[in-house]
């Protein structure tokens, strides 16, 4: 009877133990479904997902900013595509954390976004080849203008009928107008109207001779270059525009914010859950608040970086702005100067001679040009090359420019051609104190870059009187002198020779 109470007793025992265990059991199964659920994604990785979305959207501005400063600055080829490398990572990264989100929303913004990035790409890199042509014939074609009409000054133009060498400079600053225009605002019309000017100025090639022809030729290409690759330009910025990158850069943030804020949601219900079996989920519910308040700092340290990075880019927007304008001075410079010297050019020259020419009209005085034509120059860059020959130029224009006095002007026709203008010449024997000290001051050149070297000059001297000078004009008195130097040429060279024509004052 006891054998079988106490068998009774044990199995009620082994019952109620096998019952606790397995209600423990279900309770760690609980326990641990609960703290699993309770778990989701770690915030670690949502929060470097939201510092990579938001490096990609820092990057992606700054490639914007490159594309900029290419379209109105010098290319950079590197710098257009710097960011690229950095952005694949980074697309890499975001693409590992996907399996972590919910729904498709996430997954079709970054199908979207990636062929975004494609997009762009190809099409950036379109932009990078077209835009090399393009800055290379905008920046030629201002100064070869100016050469060409240097040229049409010089000896060139003084082979062909003057009605024609007129026509030429019309048409090419008519050219040169009309290029600008349409570098800003290209349309069908204003190519056509270049179009029109470009026929124009090839039908006056026969006239001249083979160097002009070949910088007519020149100036011709590059100006249909700028015809076809600035609508081209324009039309790839629109399609880089059009990509919508920024956007779907916005909307895979959205969608990850969504996916994150909805696992985040669910992983606080089942938190509260496992509150009421353990008082370990109070301290985890600390951690995560303390981790929590961390992620928050992060995401205000970030917003700091990025409102730092927009103050910054703004500053370079002024910066740019400011070279830009810097540039627009060095072009208005460059129209008026040689490039090599630093000298005025012949257009300049032309302006200021009219205008001396009047004031000695109103006040009865004398202007005197001198036409300087270096001897010996091409022997210089025949032996020693062309860049020793720019030096000599630089030499000459620089030790003549400092025997002049402030108001007296010293211009670069082109190759080795100068022009001296003196204003209120007291005398005719001052000019040719002048004139001589500008023989001396080239004759004194003896070596350039190392190298040894002789050269002299022959100088025309014209001049010209009150409203005599007025009413024959500069040309004229540019022609006068011209001829006075060949005459010096003639001569033997290494001297100067006065015009017949010259005028001085009353008592000489």
């Amino acid at each position: 009877m006891f054998v079988a109470l106490a068998r009774r007793l044990a199995q009620g025992s082994r019952s109620r133990l096998q019952m606790a265990g397995a209600a423990v059991l279900v309770l760690a199964l609980l326990l641990a479904y609960l703290f699993i659920r309770s778990e989701g994604v770690n915030p670690e990785v949502q929060n470097q997902v939201r510092l990579d979305l938001r490096e990609l959207q820092k990057l992606d501005a700054e490639w914007d900013a490159n594309i900029l400063r290419a379209r109105i600055g010098r290319p950079d080829d590197e710098r257009l595509g710097a960011q690229l490398p950095r952005m694949r990572e980074l697309r890499q990264r975001l693409a590992a954390a996907l399996p972590l989100t919910h729904g498709q929303g996430v997954r079709a913004a970054d199908r979207e976004l990636e062929q975004a990035l494609a997009a762009k790409e190809r099409l950036v890199a379109r932009f990078a080849s077209n835009n090399g042509p393009l800055r290379a014939a905008l920046l030629y074609v201002p100064p070869a203008v100016a050469d060409l009409k240097t040229e049409l000054a010089g000896i060139g133009g003084a082979l062909a009928p003057a009605r024609i060498v007129l026509r030429l400079d019309a048409a090419l600053n008519e050219l040169l107008a009309q290029i600008l225009r349409y570098n800003l605002a290209p349309s069908e019309a204003l190519a056509a109207r270049i179009e029109d000017t470009l026929k124009d100025v090839e039908a006056q090639k026969p006239a001249f001779p083979p160097a002009i022809i070949d910088m007519i030729d020149t100036l011709a290409r590059q100006c249909r270059v700028i015809l076809a690759n600035r609508p081209l330009e324009n039309t790839i910025e629109a399609d880089i525009a059009a990509t919508g990158a920024g956007a779907a850069l916005a909307r895979l943030e959205r969608e990850f914010g969504r996916s994150f804020d909805a696992v985040l949601l669910e992983r606080q219900r089942f938190r509260g859950y496992l509150s009421a079996y353990s008082a370990l989920l109070l301290a985890l519910l600390a951690y995560v608040g303390g981790r929590l308040r961390r992620s928050y700092r992060i995401i205000g340290e970030v917003n700091q970086r990025l409102r730092a990075a927009n103050e910054t880019l703004e500053q370079r927007v002024v910066k740019r702005t400011a070279e830009l304008q810097a540039q627009s001075r060095q072009l208005k410079r460059l129209a008026q100067h040689d490039s090599l010297t630093g000298l005025i050019n012949y257009r300049h020259l032309t302006s200021l001679l009219d205008r001396a020419l009047l004031r000695a009209a109103r006040r009865d005085t004398v202007v005197v040009l001198m036409f300087i034509d270096l001897d010996g120059f091409k022997a210089v860059n025949d032996t020693w090359g062309h860049a020793a020959g720019d030096l000599v130029l630089q030499l000459v224009a620089r030790r003549v420019q400092d025997k002049l006095r402030a108001e007296d002007a010293l211009a670069r026709l082109g190759g080795d051609e100068f022009v001296v203008m003196l204003e209120e010449v007291n005398s005719r024997e001052g000019a040719l104190r002048v004139a001589q000290l500008v023989l001396d001051q080239i004759r004194s050149i003896t070596q350039a870059g190392g190298h040894p070297i002789a050269i002299s000059a022959s100088i025309g001297i014209a001049s010209m009187r009150g409203r005599s000078g007025e009413k024959r004009g500069s040309a004229a008195l540019l022609a006068e002198a011209d001829k006075a130097m060949y005459q010096a040429k003639r001569a033997g060279k290494g001297r100067f020779m006065i015009s017949p024509s010259a005028e001085w004052e009353a008592t000489h």
